[in-house]
């Protein structure tokens, strides 16, 4: 996703500010060349990508948020021309099967569920992220 001088441009719509600190920090310990950019709903996140000059090579989606949430930001994503390739990660405290089958079939890349433990939170997100993962 990065090379050495690019940072890994990352987008994270979360409204539970408890949980955004927790993934900066996990983003932070893992070291990696990154950029973060967090917006606390949907409709912030929407007016991002419309008013940003780069895209973000990830955005990472909280599935329940207020005003638009995960689902409908991703509908609209993956129903643009501009951000339709655009790798997104779902992120829900939800684990539920059915869930996680409609955000696959309406383009989400991964479904990650956000971890009980901050060492699993961070593990995971560290295999979504590292070069060798597949997003």
């Amino acid at each position: 996703m990065s090379n050495q001088t690019n940072p890994t441009k990352i987008f994270l719509a979360e409204d539970d500010d408890e949980d955004a600190d927790i993934f900066k920090d996990a983003l932070s310990d893992l070291n990696l060349h990154t950029t973060l950019t967090v917006v606390q709903n949907g409709i912030l996140l929407m007016n991002l990508l419309a008013n940003s000059e780069h895209l973000p090579d990830i955005i990472f989606l909280d599935l329940n948020m207020p005003l638009k949430n995960g689902l409908q930001c991703l509908k609209e994503i993956k129903s643009s021309e501009r951000w339709k390739s655009l790798n997104i990660i779902i992120l829900s405290t939800s684990s539920n099967k059915i869930q996680k089958e409609e955000m696959y079939s309406h383009g989400a890349n991964f479904f990650l569920t956000k971890a009980s433990s901050y060492k699993e939170f961070k593990d995971n997100l560290a295999g979504c992220l590292r070069p060798s993962a597949s997003v």
